[in-house]
C-alpha cells in the first residue's frame, strides 16, 4: 500500500497520470478519463477558477480555456461522464466502502494502523 500511495502522490490531481496508473478497470475507460476530462486543472472545482476558464469575464465566451457549450451545458457530454464515472465508482466501491462497525477496540485497531500507514509514507514524523 505504501508504493500505491506514493505512486498516486506523485500522480497529484492530474486525471492522466492517474488514469495511467489505474488498474480497477479495462483500459478503455481511463482512456476515456484522459481524453474527456485530462486537461481539467483541479482548480476549477472552485467557482472563481471555474468561471473564468469555462466562462471568462470581460472578454467573451470564446476566448475561454475550455468550450462551456461542448461540456457544461451540453446535456448528453454531462450524462456520458457522470455514466463513466459512476462505472469507476462501482467498480471500486465494494473494496473502498463499507459500515463502519462502532467497536471501540476495533476502530483503536484501525487508527493505529493508520497511523503507521502514516509514519511509513512519511505524511507524518515517527
Amino acid at each position: 500500500m505504501e508504493e500505491v500511495y506514493r505512486a498516486i502522490k506523485r500522480a497529484g490531481h492530474d486525471l492522466i497520470k492517474l488514469a495511467d496508473i489505474a488498474k480497477y478497470s479495462d483500459n478503455d475507460s481511463y482512456q476515456k478519463v484522459k481524453e474527456e476530462l485530462g486537461t481539467y486543472s483541479v482548480f476549477i472545482r472552485y467557482s472563481l477558477d471555474a468561471y473564468e476558464n469555462f466562462l471568462p469575464s470581460c472578454i467573451g465566451f470564446e476566448k475561454g480555456k475550455y468550450d462551456y457549450s461542448a461540456t457544461m451545458t451540453n446535456h448528453a457530454w454531462m450524462i456520458e461522464m457522470r455514466d463513466l464515472l459512476a462505472s469507476l465508482i462501482a467498480q471500486t466501491s465494494e473494496e473502498f466502502t463499507g459500515l463502519v462497525e462502532f467497536d471501540f477496540e476495533d476502530l483503536y485497531g484501525d487508527a493505529e494502523k493508520m497511523r503507521e500507514f502514516a509514519v511509513k509514507v512519511g505524511v507524518v514524523k515517527s
